[in-house]
């Protein structure tokens, strides 16, 4: 688990600089925003929900006459100090012809602290913050403020997505971002020299966080708003929250898994530019897993849960190309 910690959430008031990410967004402010367009893993398709039958990550096959691709779902965000039984994972990959990372958000501290002496002007508001939004956000942004012990006012002059940003990411006045190293451990595991036949490693493309941040700049309000009420989220569930959904996956219970609230990744999701970016991590985890499956034998793959059972997802469209796809439960 990859755990970045920036000092002072204060200096990262500066990190973002203009986009015209949102030039062509499906959203707008002319009223609530319809996640049904907008957001690629909002809806997901029912019977592909299926917890594992025992205990142990969920897995699903996807397979033709002679190939079968085992594909494990990850959830996007993980503690550091995640622990599961690796066995049938480690089965697995013993002999597979590949193993295929799908899409990860891609965090680099370095250019999240070059952003920090330019973008602030880019966040700034008009008018107090408070002032725009519904009774209901403001009252919930001024008790999360007031519970980190900060005034009321303390966020007035930014934005209120990268309010929410800042508020769902922080602890003790700190940035912390939960990323990665769940698919760390599963990358060294395919390199363990227990292995008898190790596979090839194939990593997809992944989306910059930076710059789905830097999208949020010219967000219009119900956007705006739809990422603060996620930060005030994720900020309720905090750490405990991230390490119910780890527990959760490691069980394989699938369907408390993907039933939990999504926090910071649900507006990031929503934004028309990173929407576009997942839609295409899908489309390249189809096209690696069906190329996989020309070559006889196993191999594995490892995506993001929500991408891999999402409407239009991964799974479904290696169903439409006519693969067996088969649920844990099988």
């Amino acid at each position: 688990m990859i755990k970045h910690r920036l000092a002072a959430c204060v200096a990262l008031l500066g990190l973002l600089a203009a986009s015209s990410a949102l030039a062509q967004q499906a959203v707008d402010a002319s009223g609530p925003i319809d996640l049904h367009k907008v957001d690629p893993e909002a809806n997901l398709v029912e019977e592909l929900v299926v917890n594992a039958p025992m205990p142990g990550p969920a897995w699903w096959r996807v397979s033709d006459a002679d190939t079968t691709v085992y594909v494990l779902g990850v959830p996007g965000m993980t503690p550091s100090d995640l622990t599961f039984d690796d066995t049938v994972l480690r089965r697995r990959l013993d002999g597979a012809n590949v193993l295929i990372m799908g899409q990860e958000a891609e965090v680099s501290v370095i250019r999240l602290l070059s952003l920090v002496l330019g973008g602030r002007k880019l966040f700034l508001m008009d008018r107090p913050m408070r002032e725009t939004l519904p009774p209901d956000l403001r009252a919930r942004l001024e008790a999360r403020l007031k519970a980190s012990k900060k005034k009321p006012d303390e966020m007035d002059d930014i934005k209120p997505a990268f309010a929410g940003f800042v508020i769902g990411n922080s602890q003790d006045g700190n940035l912390s971002i939960h990323l990665g190293s769940l698919t760390d451990q599963i990358k060294a595991l395919a390199k363990d020299k227990d292995l008898a036949k190790r596979p090839r490693i194939q990593t997809l493309d992944g989306y910059s966080l930076v710059g789905a941040i830097k999208s949020l700049a010219s967000a219009p309000q119900p956007l705006q708003e739809l990422c603060l009420d996620a930060g005030l989220r994720q900020a309720d569930s905090g750490d405990g929250g991230i390490k119910a959904v780890a527990d959760r996956w490691a069980k394989g219970q699938v369907r408390a898994l993907v039933s939990a609230d999504r926090g910071f990744s649900r507006c990031l999701a929503s934004t028309p530019s990173i929407s576009r970016e997942l839609r295409d991590g899908q489309k390249d985890a189809v096209k690696a897993i069906s190329s996989a499956l020309k070559t006889p034998g196993k191999a594995v793959a490892v995506i993001e849960l929500r991408s891999l059972l999402a409407e239009g997802g991964v799974l479904e469209q290696l169903k439409a190309k006519g693969f067996t796809v088969e649920t844990p439960g099988a």
